[in-house]
């Protein structure tokens, strides 16, 4: 701050004639003890006189003096005797203080240059510039708008917060002043919008990332302001996962995480490969059901009610290679965030969360990007201009040749074992005029793989989007989506002449989404919108070839259109009070597949009760869903650095994955809602305590949470879901109850940077039916598959030089639930088996440690390559954890045996690159 105090006195000098006489103050008063604070407070009551300053920079000054009359400089030189500050005073009596050495003799009258001058117009957008003088901007007044213009005491600014290096928007940005209590966040585009009172403000701009920017403005009346911001160099590389620094305190929704995508390269990680969805199973109140599984279970729902988003496109399978990778290149992401507690009104479809994952749109600038390669995958990114000042690209490709470890593992169920993967993106940022922005993106991604069989398993995704950001006005702007975004696995064997077979299982998925916001005054946001959702799903097909002996089985595809109809509100009642509100009207019409299963009455969907087939047009429409989905949610600050938010959520779900195993698995399939499968509905109320320390430094966090879900879906014992033309028959409806309390500690800068994050949760399932024999524990609620009550997770990175790093982390968990056998009985020669009531126990708890070290290479800017050398320890003390319990018949004997999936420290070194 030293250098940024020195330069708003630079220029201030400059921004004002030197050879003008400064307004005559003359200070009046008898002050004994009073803290300098509160003397500038009562002087600039009574005075004309505005200071600026560090309030560091005056802590612990007193002043005890008695003035009569006496001039401002000469009470300043009093007050500041002995002390290592000084000060400038401007013509029209600004006061910059500051520490360091005297500097107004230094400009006798004359401008450092023309660029430096006050900016006195309407739109004040920055030029490219050096970045020593971009830094000295940064201590000028720039005056906003058009003096008279404004009687209303308040003025909008606003503007693009962009990258300094790239030109690329700054999403997610957060500018906010602290004297008002006032703040915004910049959207996908960079665009900020705030509203502030008339006059002189210290507006502060920052990002997960980025070097923060104060600008000292003016405000006459409305008027734009563009902000160039540098990408923090040898920032600590830690994986911050937060709720945004003081933004955390001013943003309206409740349970939002968002993900640190630039430092999560040195938090240790499986096989040496960053993963942006294993970092979000380390944020409070997110769980999985065990090591080496795809998805995540939010608050209590399933895996299959949260929305995964990449660049607004749903990904229904988020994972590569068991689980282990994501599907996605994190190199490539922009930014990434988890909106738990309160979900925005634009979105819907699912019912617990909603991850939204953007790419990075490329350098405006020149061609850049980095590799990075481990023992088991390879990647590579380049992103850059594709035409000078107007657009970009960005592509990535990754891969793995993981084949050769397997010939190294000496166990006899891998043997003749193989499995890869790929994903490939391709992203165009297209620049049409300063009102239209059109993004284009495709991406792909496949594995495969075969364990010790003749089977061979396959999966893909596929997504293609279009979508254009129109600016109608500074006031109105959208967003226009087409997407396609196209799942399908097959699992086959060809080895085998008269037992070969492919079965397939296919989803494709059409939107169109426009969404609306709309400014109509200093403190009223609207948001508006409409989202249709085409979905095919085939339900599964076995292919077979002439020679096989295997029946073919050949289904009919499942056709619905889903759509959401939105608006609501963004409202500042006050300086403290934020209200957002609205609903989404959501529903479901579902298309007969041209034949329909008739069931007896008053008696449970079972083959034994079909009584008749109805054969019907498959263009006929089968059943209709509407849902209205509240959204309403409240910020209140209780001070600077505290606020307490509430939020209620009500969301509906139309398509579902049928699995019935504890973790899901790529061969698991989508089900539309019909007639027969109701579509599930949540309601969720939250609230909240947030508040910083030291200088927003540390910042602290409590959330509760109450949530109800009904017709979640649980299945028959010995459920078949496989090749099933009457799934109906294996599924029972019922309801779910969640609660939980977050508590989060987050320490930021300085050397150490540590984070602890608790959940304590239940999640609990009762089966609702009619007839007794569907009723699983007889109606009573039992544990979720997924419910484990304490969570823990503490991070610890610790800096050692500007080019060592050493990061360490620990998880903790309760065991998952299980169903164990607790008594036998012998029937002849058989021995049969009583179990107990479902999910009655737990397997042992789960503990983990994890230790990595990096080393980065030179760390010069101008440096043509930055390459850096991960080495990390997983599961460092090599502890067995559980991830089930099976048993097994020996010799008439039933025995348990525990099954883990990682029982070893699993070394891995990475090396990256960036150029």
């Amino acid at each position: 701050m030293k250098k940024e105090l020195c330069s708003i006195l630079i220029l201030l000098i400059t921004t004002f004639c030197l050879d003008a006489q400064n307004l005559p103050v003359f200070i009046t008063g008898s002050f004994q003890q009073m803290p300098l604070s509160s003397f500038i407070d009562e002087t600039e009551q009574k005075y004309p006189v505005k200071f600026f300053y560090e309030e560091k920079s005056i802590e612990h000054i007193l002043v005890t003096a008695n003035f009569n009359e006496t001039p401002l400089s000469r009470c300043l030189e009093t007050i500041f005797e002995k002390r290592p500050l000084n000060f400038y005073i401007s013509e029209n009596n600004q006061v910059v203080i500051y520490q360091g050495l005297l500097l107004s003799g230094l400009f006798p009258g004359s401008k450092l240059n023309d660029e430096e001058e006050i900016e006195t117009k309407e739109r004040s957008p920055e030029k490219k510039v050096s970045r020593e003088k971009l830094r000295q901007i940064q201590y000028k007044i720039i005056n906003i708008g058009t003096p008279g213009k404004n009687n209303s005491g308040t003025a909008t600014l606003s503007g693009y917060l962009k990258s300094y290096e790239s030109g690329a928007p700054v999403i997610g940005g957060n500018v906010y002043t602290t004297e008002t209590q006032k703040g915004a966040s910049s959207d996908a585009t960079g665009f900020y919008r705030i509203v502030l009172p008339a006059g002189n403000q210290v507006v502060h701009f920052t990002c997960m990332g980025m070097e923060p920017v104060t600008r000292n403005i003016n405000m006459y009346s409305d008027g734009r302001l563009d902000i160039d911001m540098e990408v923090k160099i040898n920032v600590l590389e830690e994986a911050v996962i937060f709720g945004q620094g003081e933004g955390a305190i001013g943003q309206m929704h409740i349970g939002m995480e968002k993900v640190d995508i630039s430092n999560i390269r040195s938090v240790p990680a499986l096989l040496g490969e960053p993963d942006i969805m294993k970092s979000i199973l380390t944020m409070p109140g997110v769980q999985t059901v065990g090591e080496g599984t795809s998805g995540f279970n939010v608050r209590g729902g399933n895996t299959d009610q949260n929305l995964i988003l990449i660049d607004q496109a749903p990904l229904y399978y988020p994972s590569h290679f068991f689980g282990n990778f994501s599907a996605i290149n994190s190199e490539i992401i922009d930014n990434a965030t988890l909106y738990k507690g309160s979900i925005p009104l634009k979105y819907g479809g699912r019912i617990s969360s909603v991850f939204e994952i953007n790419t990075i749109e490329g350098n405006h600038e020149k061609i850049s990007g980095s590799a990075g390669i481990s023992p088991i995958s390879a990647r590579i990114n380049l992103d850059g201009p594709l035409f000078p000042d107007k657009s970009t690209f960005v592509t990535s490709f990754r891969s793995t040749y993981s084949n050769w470890l397997f010939s190294k593992i000496k166990v006899a169920d891998l043997y003749n074992s193989r499995a890869g993967f790929y994903d490939g993106q391709v992203k165009l940022n297209l620049y049409i005029n300063e009102n239209n922005n059109l993004l284009v993106n495709f991406y792909n991604s496949k594995d495969k793989f075969q364990l010790h069989s003749d089977t061979t398993y396959n999966y893909s995704n596929t997504i293609g989007s279009l979508i254009l950001k129109h600016k109608y006005n500074p006031d109105l702007k959208s967003n226009t989506s087409l997407i396609c975004s196209l799942f399908n696995y097959e699992i086959s064997n060809e080895n085998s002449t008269n037992q070969s077979f492919s079965l397939t299982h296919n989803l494709a998925n059409i939107s169109f989404i426009n969404d609306f916001e709309y400014f109509t005054d200093s403190r009223k946001k609207y948001i508006f919108g409409a989202a249709l959702n085409f979905y095919s799903i085939n339900p599964g097909e076995r292919r077979v070839p002439g020679n096989s002996n295997i029946t073919p089985v050949l289904t009919s595809n499942d056709h619905a259109m889903e759509y959401g109809i939105y608006a609501g509100t963004e409202y500042n009642v006050s300086g403290n009070l934020k209200i957002e509100g609205g609903i989404r009207l959501s529903g479901l019409i579902s298309f007969d597949d041209g034949r329909k299963y008739i069931y007896a009455g008053s008696m449970p969907y079972a083959v034994d009760n079909i009584i008749d087939t109805l054969y019907k047009s498959k263009s006929s429409i089968g059943k209709t869903y509407l849902n209205p989905e509240w959204r309403v949610s409240m910020n209140y600050s209780t001070g600077r650095s505290s606020s307490v938010k509430l939020s209620y959520n009500k969301t509906a779900q139309y398509i579902q994955m049928l699995t019935n195993t504890t973790a899901i698995s790529p061969t698991d399939t989508w089900k539309l809602s019909d007639i027969y499968l109701l579509p599930q509905t949540g309601h969720q109320l939250s609230a909240g305590y947030f508040r910083n320390f030291k200088r927003n430094t540390i910042e602290v966090s409590a959330e509760v949470y109450y949530k109800l879900i009904n017709n979640i879906k649980e299945y028959k014992a010995g459920a078949d879901l496989l090749l099933n033309d009457h799934i109906e028959t294996e599924i029972i409806n019922g309801k779910g109850k969640s609660y939980g309390l977050e508590l989060s500690v987050e320490k930021r800068g300085g050397r150490i940077y540590g984070r602890i994050d608790y959940t304590y949760s239940r999640t609990l399932i009762r089966s609702v039916s009619e007839f007794k024999e569907e009723l699983i524990n007889d109606g009573e609620y039992f544990p979720a598959n997924y419910d484990k009550p304490h969570n823990l997770y503490v991070l610890t990175n610790l800096k050692a030089s500007r080019r060592f790093i050493i990061s360490t982390s620990v998880s903790y968990s309760t065991g998952r639930p299980i169903t164990y056998p607790v008594a036998k009985y012998q029937l002849g020669d058989q021995v049969f088996l009583q179990y107990s009531k479902y999910n009655q126990y737990r397997i042992s708890d789960y503990f983990r440690t994890d230790l990595s070290v990096t080393l980065h290479g030179n760390l010069k800017k101008n440096q043509l390559t930055h390459s850096s050398l991960t080495f990390s320890l997983y599961n460092l003390t090599a502890r067995k954890n559980a991830y089930s319990v099976y048993f097994k018949s020996e010799g008439g004997k039933f025995e348990a045996y525990k099954l883990s999936i990682f029982g070893t420290v699993i070394p891995t070194i990475t090396y990256n690159i960036r150029f």
